[in-house]
Formats: structure tokens, sequence, C-alpha cells
């Protein structure tokens, strides 16, 4: 257990760095601003690409990658900063991409050759993903959540999440103590929340201190994973850190509702609507509501599950390729947005109203965030959307606009996607 804890270490650090009520603590002196929401900030344009890579030999495949970059659409006006990091961060990660390709590709035709000629069988191809979850995108703050995994043989592979979280107006790389200065204070509200999101955990058997010993030993030192969100920042806890790797990855949210006084000045405070893409399988908190608002969405080939407010729902429908977003707005109520691979339909949105007592799908939408044609496996652009009012999508079905056409959206007022303009039709 040891060694697989400092592994996970490890990769925190290559990465990044019920009813009740939320836990109350006493928070240091407050920095941050008393309004938690700002309407008056600028949404940054985004835009995701994803390469894809299936390298072999004659003997078969070796490896199958890939990895994600992210720019801005268009001009990048005052934020000529913010454009030039995070083109440096693609940059570098289309390095680290490439020199991973070449490593793994010998080690896994080292491994075959080793294994065929002792007689035992090649567990293979090896793979490695490195993909990218934009969780904010304004002119305060660029955050990004970073979700790696790796397989090179064995009974399984290793997974785990990162963050990258820049000063929009600057450029610079915040680190932790940038944006929540109290450190002590910060432990302490980490290890509440963890202890009130998951009181049935192993970590929190009688006795155990695991929990508690890895929060005080990660979060001083800085390698704690942490995104910076709309409405908190939230650490990840990546397996076998504080639970096996069946566990899955812990995650704790400390909104800024909540404790005012952890963060600095500038950092306390969101964007008045966000949009915020979500990483599947993983657990995310949208609000301080005496409900359970955490959100995990999942898929099968027979069913779309989401998680929300206590609720398991079942939506039986046939999808893969999950890409949800979670829309906020600044009356509070928040809708599901599901772009997703559906059998029979291509790409769709699928909207889910979870303000109801049970969240339900209120409509399929033949759109996408898809940017690229949706024949090309090798190399996928993706539209993000960072601004609700207004953000770019391709259409899907033809109803009265040729498919392909790209169009700008927004969120109407029952939570469905309304067309502003079609900016290029195709046809």
């Amino acid at each position: 257990m040891k060694t697989k804890t400092m592994c996970a270490l490890a990769l925190c650090a290559a990465l990044s760095a019920g009813l009740a009520p939320a836990p109350q603590l006493d928070a240091p002196v407050a920095l941050a601003a008393e309004a938690y929401t700002d309407a008056s900030v600028q949404y940054l344009p985004l835009r995701k690409r994803t390469r894809y890579f299936a390298d072999g030999d004659q003997t078969g495949a070796l490896l199958r990658s890939h990895w994600t970059s992210i720019d801005f659409i268009g001009n990048v006006g005052n934020f000529n900063d913010i454009a030039n990091a995070l083109a440096a961060y693609s940059a570098e990660e289309g390095k680290s991409a490439e020199a991973a390709r070449v490593e793994m590709t010998s080690e896994a035709a080292h491994e075959r050759k080793e294994r065929l000629a002792d007689g035992s069988p090649f567990y293979g191809p090896f793979e490695r993903t490195r993909d990218v979850c934009v969780r904010r995108a304004d002119s305060r703050v660029v955050s990004l959540m970073e979700f790696a995994s790796s397989y090179t043989g064995g009974v399984h592979g290793m997974y785990g999440v990162g963050g990258v979280n820049y000063d929009a107006r600057t450029g610079k790389k915040l680190a932790l103590s940038d944006v929540c200065p109290f450190t002590d204070g910060l432990v302490a509200a980490i290890i509440a929340q963890l202890g009130f999101d998951y009181p049935d955990a192993p970590f929190m058997q009688s006795g155990s201190t695991l929990m508690q010993d890895m929060v005080k030993q990660m979060v001083p030192d800085g390698v704690v994973p942490w995104t910076l969100d709309p409405r908190g920042v939230t650490f990840y806890f990546n397996p076998y850190l504080i639970g096996s790797y069946a566990e899955g990855i812990y995650t704790a949210t400390i909104l800024f509702s909540e404790r005012p006084g952890l963060f600095a000045e500038g950092y306390g405070v969101g964007p008045a609507t966000y949009a915020m893409e979500v990483q599947p399988y993983l657990v995310t908190r949208l609000s301080d509501s005496p409900r359970d608002h955490r959100l995990m969405v999942s898929a099968s080939d027979k069913e779309l599950v989401i998680t929300f407010g206590g609720l398991n729902i079942s939506d039986p429908v046939a999808v893969k390729d999950i890409h949800p977003v979670v829309v906020g707005l600044e009356d509070g109520r928040h809708y599901l947005y599901v772009d997703c691979l559906q059998e029979e339909r291509g790409r769709v949105i699928r909207v889910y109203d979870l303000n109801m007592s049970e969240p339900a799908c209120i409509g399929v939408q033949p759109i996408t965030l898809l940017a690229s044609p949706a024949d090309r496996d090798d190399d996928k652009e993706w539209y993000v959307i960072t601004d609700p009012m207004d953000f770019m999508a391709t259409v899907t079905e033809d109803r009265g606009i040729p498919v392909g056409s790209q169009v700008r959206c927004r969120v109407g007022s029952d939570g469905r996607i309304e067309f502003i303009s079609v900016e290029n039709a195709n046809g």
C-alpha cells in the first residue's frame, strides 16, 4: 500500500500539482468580496482539439493514445497573455505526448517480444490518454481539469486527475497558495467536507486517520490537484491516496459562499452564469443547497445515468462518447447538456432539467459541440461552452438548416438550447 500511495502522489505531481447542512468551521478573516458572483466578467471563447494515434509494427498494434490541446477561437482581444499561456500549455502537452508515444511503443514492442519468447500472452496494446475539461474560462480565471490514464500490461491500468489554473488577466499559472493562502483553515475545511460527503467511506472507519494525514501532507506541500470552479475550488484525491483503486477518485469542493475567508481577494468570486465541463464518472458539487447537489454522469450501451440530489436517474437510451456540460444560471437553476453519440441518430445534445424533484430529460436537440467532420477519427475539434448565452455548435439533422452548419446558440428560458444565428450553412 505504501508503494501505491507514493505512485499516486507522483501521479498528482506529474498532473499538476445529504439533508444536513454542509459542515461549518470558524473561518479566517475574510479577504474575499462579499458578493460571490460577478455579472461583468467576459467569457473567453475556447476550442479543444484531440489527436488520436495508433502505433504498431509488423507484429500488430502496440500503443493506442490520444491527447487534447486547447486554444482561442477568433481574435484574442485584450487577452494575449492568457492566450500565450494556453498556447504554451498545448505545445508542452504535444511534446510530452510525442515523447510518451516513442517510449511506450518501444516498451510495448519489448514486452511483446519477451512474452512471445517464453510462451506467455501479450496483454496489449498499451494505452495512454490525456483529456481536458474546461472548468472555467472568463476574464478572471481559466481552469483546466486534466484526466490522464495509462495501461502498460497487467490486471489494470492507472488513472488520475490533475488541475492547471491561470489568472486570465496576466496569464500567470496559479499556485494553490495564490488562491487559498490560509493553509490551516483550508486543511480543516477539506477534511470536514470529505467526511460530510463520504460518511460511509473506508477512510471514515473508526480509528482510521489515512484521509486526515494525506490532506495535512498534500495541501501544505501544494501537490493536491485542484481546479478553480465557477462556485468554488475542487480538490481531487486520486486512487491509492485515501482509498483503494476500486473506490476511484474522491473530490471535495469548498464553495465561495461557505468559506469566504479562505480565498484571496479576486479569487473568491465567479461568473453570474456559467458553463462547466464535467468528467464522466467523477463527482461534481454544484451548490450549497440543503439537497445533495453533487452530480455524476455515466453511460452504458443500455442507459445514461445521472446521479443528483441523492437520486440515481436512469435514462434508457443507448449512447456512447459522452461529453457532459453543466450550466448554472444567475437565479440558481442548473441544466445538464450531454453531447453524445446516440444509436441510430448520430451526435445529439440531450438536455436534462436538474431543478425538478426528480431530474429528467426535457429534450434531444440535433446539434453537437463537435466542430470537425463527424467521420474524422484521428483528429477531432470541439467547441467549448464558456458563455451560456453565446456559444457555437454544429447542426446534425436537417430541420431547415443544412447538416454541418455552424450555429450560434444560447440557453433558453426553459433550459433548452436556442439558435441565435446561422454562421456557416453548408449546402
